[in-house]
């Protein structure tokens, strides 16, 4: 059963350097809960305790950058009256899962918002690894005009980009590697192969395969305790000599130690990277010295027109799990064994038309 619009109340969590923001950054946050005719409460308390009261009046809430800590789960879901939280951005890393599912409190995120932002940017450093661009710009810079240190160099049409991950941004780097001619090989435990050859990937059954046969490997995996440093010391002693490692998913997906050790021992020929397993970055990490990697500071997903529709994003996956749907982006599957029935998540095009918007 759907509740009514008008009778439901979204609590905001701002950043907890900025409590009560109450400024115009809000328009696509609230701009869902608008729409469908509900309270959109900024909360503005310091403390667990000011928390704790505040969700007793929301029907959910949404956080961006604030952070809940589990423990105030037992407060929400099955026991209390706000029955999840949505999280802006990507990855869930900082999560408690397990605590969410057992309160019956459902979790959402805003994943794809930055998809085409997130590929785009693997592609980004795929083009200046392959063509050693870090090198030559800073020679040439440097003032010196030279032919030397060009072997090798990849053709990169024919050649082999794998993919560890094949959700949302996933797919969409491979369509872009296809676009430069490369084939494209995948491994993803949860993806069948005839989904896959929807998207022109060949399915590989472990990512051994994957360091075996790529000539460029890219992550676009969550941080879980099953993918950190899932590409580690054995992954890179499997790699080609002449190939590299693009990493714009997370940091501890890589085992960086590892990595600097392949790097200096000439095991594969360089990396680009926007995610450190520690961030901000030590100015002192050995990549940041070396001419064979690129580097970012893990801005890959984000583009004025990304953000925003994040933003707009966050306001509508809460909408939908106050109003008795699913979310889109449910992070926390199991929690449907531990809640009532609910309908499921519809475009939000849908959802204004079924609530007669």
């Amino acid at each position: 059963m759907t509740a009514d619009a008008k009778d439901i109340r979204v609590l905001y969590l701002g950043p907890k350097s900025r409590p009560g923001v109450y400024t115009a950054d809000l328009e696509q946050q609230s701009k869902a809960a608008k729409e469908m005719g509900a309270e959109f409460v900024v909360y503005d308390g310091d403390s667990d305790g000011e928390l704790i009261e505040a969700l007793k009046d929301a029907d959910v809430a949404m956080s961006q950058g604030h952070g809940i800590d589990p423990s105030l789960f037992v407060h929400m879901g099955n026991n209390g009256r706000c029955k999840g939280l949505v999280s802006f951005g990507h990855g869930y890393d900082g999560m408690d899962l397990n605590s969410a599912v057992e309160s019956g409190v459902i979790l959402a995120n805003t994943a794809s918002f930055g998809t085409e932002e997130v590929s785009n940017q693997t592609m980004m450093h795929f083009l200046v690894c392959s063509r050693k661009f870090v090198l030559h710009d800073k020679l040439v810079k440097g003032g010196t005009w030279t032919r030397e240190h060009l072997a090798p160099m990849g053709h990169i049409a024919g050649q082999t980009f794998g993919i560890i991950g094949l959700g949302d941004i996933g797919r969409t780097v491979a369509r872009k590697a296809q676009a430069f001619g490369m084939k494209v090989i995948g491994y993803d435990p949860f993806v069948s192969s005839w989904d896959a050859k929807e998207y022109g990937v060949e399915m590989v059954g472990t990512p051994q395969e994957i360091a075996e046969r790529s000539d460029y490997v890219s992550p676009h995996t969550y941080l879980t305790p099953a993918t950190h440093h899932m590409v580690g010391e054995e992954f890179f002693r499997l790699m080609k000599p002449t190939a590299y490692l693009i990493n714009c998913s997370r940091g501890p997906v890589v085992d960086e130690k590892a990595l600097i050790a392949a790097l200096q021992n000439k095991e594969i020929a360089g990396a680009g990277l926007d995610v450190f397993e520690q961030e901000p970055v030590d100015p002192n990490n050995p990549l940041l010295k070396m001419d064979n990697v690129s580097v970012t500071n893990h801005y890959a997903s984000y583009s004025e027109v990304a953000w925003n529709r994040a933003n707009t994003q966050l306001g509508e996956e809460a909408m939908r799990v106050a109003l008795g749907y699913w979310p889109m982006s449910l992070i926390n599957p199991d929690v449907r064994s531990t809640v009532e029935p609910r309908n499921w998540a519809v475009s939000w095009e849908v959802m204004l038309a079924e609530q007669g918007k």
